[in-house]
């Protein structure tokens, strides 16, 4: 039987940004592991193919495929991988779902890509358009965006909610749990000095098995996650706020503004400075 459509009120759901990033700089500068505290994400692929994580898993994305992203959930490009994808991405604010935390779409145990399939032109018309209009900045666009947002929401809450993943085997859900675990851990501690023998004595699990299980489960080691982590949230930083750079360092656990312009060019491709401009530019 199938569930029924939630009844939404327009003024609950509401898009707190929409985003373009053409396949030119989505394969020069990939965007790394990264959360928002209380936002939805979809992450419409319209062009190209690449590779997608979302908490502590890696999915092949190809276009016409939408990624959810539950509220603070990990999420980004996959590192040490080829990108060459144009993507739109919708940020929703007041999703609440019954049996669902706030924020989320899909149950975390279930596959966050979709393929559209016979929706993947109308939601290419409905996340251009919204785009345009977001980015236009005037007030009276704030009604239609709002309703192309619940429009896109429901749609997609259908295609969820008729959507069957496989069930885990136990040790697959055993691996999942204790990876969570750490990521977790480590989500919450990335900004501070970890090394792998703390992580072994808090945990109690030998550092062969962290890294070995960790590097299986996720296609990175500890820690270049904690470094992907750190410029991933960095980027979020510069393209959504305007905070100085200098205490987006001290932030992040950064030693110095040279350590992290350095750090950030040779994962992004591009200085701090400049990767702001390029996301100021977009929005005038």
């Amino acid at each position: 039987m199938k569930q029924p459509l939630p009844k939404i009120n327009l003024d609950d759901i509401y898009p707190s940004g929409v985003f373009f990033v053409d396949k030119d700089y989505s394969r020069k500068h990939t965007h790394l592991l990264h959360k928002h505290q209380g936002i939805l994400e979809l992450l419409y692929v319209a062009q190209g193919e690449g590779r997608y994580s979302v908490g502590n898993r890696e999915y092949a994305v190809h276009a016409g495929d939408l990624v959810i992203c539950n509220a603070d959930t990990i999420h980004g490009e996959a590192p040490f991988q080829e990108h060459s994808i144009q993507t739109y991405c919708l940020a929703l604010s007041g999703v609440n779902l019954k049996n669902l935390p706030k924020g989320y779409l899909i149950d975390k145990a279930k596959k966050p890509v979709l393929t559209l399939s016979e929706y993947d032109n109308l939601v290419a018309e409905i996340m251009v358009n919204l785009y345009l209009l977001y980015n236009q900045k005037k007030d009276n666009n704030l009604l239609l965006c709002r309703h192309l947002t619940v429009s896109l929401f429901l749609l997609v809450y259908k295609l969820v909610t008729e959507h069957n993943e496989q069930s885990k085997s136990v040790i697959e859900q055993k691996n999942e749990d204790m990876v969570r675990k750490l990521t977790n851990y480590l989500d919450e501690n990335y900004t501070e000095n970890i090394t792998l023998e703390k992580i072994s004595k808090i945990m109690h699990i030998s550092i062969s098995h962290i890294s070995h299980l960790f590097k299986r489960e996720t296609g990175l080691s500890p820690m270049q996650y904690v470094i992907h982590r750190r410029i991933g949230q960095a980027q979020s930083l510069l393209a959504e706020t305007n905070i100085p750079i200098k205490q987006i360092e001290e932030q992040l656990g950064f030693g110095s503004s040279c350590h992290l312009t350095s750090m950030f060019k040779k994962y992004v491709g591009i200085s701090p400075r400049e990767y702001r401009k390029y996301f100021a530019d977009k929005n005038k």
